[in-house]
């Protein structure tokens, strides 16, 4: 019995120490299995932790995006209102400009019109000076023919006297001879011939005396053509007074309205240059309140882009801190069917993860691309008001102003902002840049050949300066650039219409292209997702296949990064 029972204690120590090792095994692994709890325990608080963070940063991302795109807004609207302000002191300027041009040329004209009148008052002022020289000629010369006229009346009278006395006395005397007897007449009928031719004689003498006196209407006449040449000459006198009295008046109403004229002007052009710099003001308030919002913008970008860069950190500890999960678990025995399920979900919040940060960089990088084509299209349009601009300039043919240089030094010349046809469009507007420099060159020495015929035309036309041959050769090479310009310029616009008709067809092709496919690589797309989702567990339950898979994503999302 002895012998029987030492195998059976052997046994019972063996199966004794087999016991203990299995409760030591046992107690190992339920040690190991707390670890592993509490391990899982910590990432699931940490990744609660990164979870919370996350959406915390998601949200102020998103805030901050809200905030970048009211602030990029209102930058758009206050750039907007700052470009209408701009173009409607562009506007004014350039009326105002014109006003003062205006103004200028007028106060020329009525400048020009006050020396006109001017000289015209100084003509007359000469023909009155001699006029006033003949009248006054004419009044000494009147007087002495006054006075030579009073003296000759004078010795008229004395005359007409004596011959009145002569005439009485002969009268008597005839009387006295013809009252005589007849007997002494006829005693002295020879002596009484003789007295009777003397008697006729004296009568003869007497009739010619008294013919010679003046009639009292020969003096009343010659009287009143004198009262009427003084009445001429005072009258002419007082007529040139009065033209003149007038003409002075006519030339104080014009001056004082040319003097109101200025002053009005002048007023006109200091309410000009008060609006020009109360918008002057305007413009430099808009442009302090466009740089402060271009800061704060600036200022939110960085902020914006400190917060991408963080979330971005977090992101990739987060899909790290995963990986390094995953492949823990992978050593464990997949037999708890709600840690597979765990599992199953990381793997869909990594998908997810990825997917959020693929859409979030298609976003941006088409918002960067619709705001690179927003600002093309604004800075054709500006090209389009600045040629209007200098085109309005040059037509009005003023000296003072400067047009500008051409439009092409503000062309966009970055190769990857630029179409195929903007490039062309810049290249049309080098040629025609050159082109108006070839065409001013041309202007400029036809106005100097035209300056030289005004000054000294025999010149040109003398055979060792310029003669008909060498005119009509310039003629004619003036034509020829004019219809070659007009021909090329043609050309290119229909070539560049051309162009625009097969550009627009190839985007209708290709809009076509994209609608049609878009949904096909969508559902493509879905497919391989799910396919991806339906292989991950399978991967996942065969333990070793699922180690390498989640190096390669990260190292897909680290380069999509």
């Amino acid at each position: 019995m002895d012998l029987g029972n030492v195998p059976e204690s052997k046994s019972a120590s063996g199966l004794g120490e087999q016991v203990w090792h299995l409760t030591n095994e046992n107690v190992q692994l339920q040690d190991r299995n707390e670890r592993l709890y509490e391990k899982l325990g910590e990432l699931q608080e940490r990744m609660t932790k990164l979870a919370g963070s996350k959406t915390d940063l998601s949200s102020k991302l998103v805030f901050s995006e809200e905030e970048k795109l009211k602030i990029s807004k209102d930058l758009i609207d206050l750039q907007i209102e700052t470009n209408k302000m701009r173009e409607e002191y562009e506007a004014e300027n350039f009326e105002l400009k014109n006003m003062i041009l205006t103004v200028e040329n007028r106060v020329l004209e009525l400048e020009l019109h006050d020396e006109k009148v001017t000289e015209e008052r100084d003509a007359l002022r000469g023909r009155l000076h001699v006029v006033e020289t003949n009248r006054k000629e004419l009044a000494d010369e009147y007087i002495i023919l006054k006075t030579n006229y009073l003296a000759l009346g004078k010795e008229h009278e004395q005359e007409v006297s004596k011959n009145e006395e002569l005439s009485i006395e002969l009268l008597n005397l005839a009387g006295a001879r013809s009252s005589q007897p007849q007997g002494i007449y006829i005693k002295s009928k020879a002596p009484a011939k003789e007295n009777s031719d003397e008697l006729e004689r004296a009568r003869a003498v007497v009739h010619r005396l008294s013919a010679r006196r003046m009639k009292p209407e020969d003096v009343v006449a010659s009287e009143h053509e004198r009262r009427k040449l003084e009445r001429s000459l005072l009258g002419n006198q007082e007529h040139i007074k009065a033209e003149i009295e007038k003409m002075k008046q006519m030339y104080d109403s014009r001056q004082q309205k040319l003097e109101e004229r200025v002053v009005a002007m002048a007023k006109e052009l200091q309410e000009a240059k008060r609006a020009i710099r109360n918008t002057q003001h305007k413009l430099a308030e808009q442009s302090a309140v466009l740089l402060t919002s271009q800061s704060q913008l600036q200022e939110v970008d960085t902020e914006n882009s400190r917060l991408q860069l963080q979330l971005k950190e977090l992101n990739e500890e987060y899909r790290a801190r995963l990986t390094q999960y995953i492949t823990d678990l992978a050593v464990m025995p997949p037999e708890l069917v709600h840690m597979k399920r765990f599992v199953d979900s990381m793997f869909k919040d990594i998908r997810t993860s990825h997917k959020s940060r693929e859409e979030q960089l298609a976003g941006a990088a088409r918002s960067y691309k619709k705001r690179m084509q927003n600002l093309v299209k604004r800075h054709e349009s500006l090209l389009i008001a600045y040629r209007m601009q200098r085109e309005q300039i040059q037509s009005l043919g003023s000296g003072e102003m400067d047009p500008g240089p051409p439009e092409h030094h503000f062309a966009i010349t970055d190769a990857e902002l630029q179409t195929s046809a903007s490039q062309e469009l810049n290249q049309m507007r080098e040629d025609k840049a050159r082109l108006e420099a070839q065409l001013n060159d041309l202007q400029e020495k036809y106005m100097f050949w035209v300056c030289m015929w005004h000054c000294n035309p025999h010149v040109l036309l003398s055979p060792s300066k310029l003669d008909e041959e060498i005119w009509a050769e310039l003629r004619k090479q003036l034509r020829e650039f004019t219809h070659s310009t007009q021909e090329d310029l043609e050309r290119e616009r229909s070539q560049l219409l051309t162009r625009a008709f097969v550009a627009e067809e190839q985007l209708a092709e290709l809009q076509e292209y994209v609608d049609k496919h878009l949904a096909r690589y969508k559902q493509e797309i879905l497919r391989l997702r799910k396919l991806l989702g339906s292989e991950a567990p399978r991967a996942f339950s065969a333990g070793a296949p699922n180690v390498p898979l989640m190096p390669k994503s990260k190292r897909t999302i680290s380069h999509e990064l």
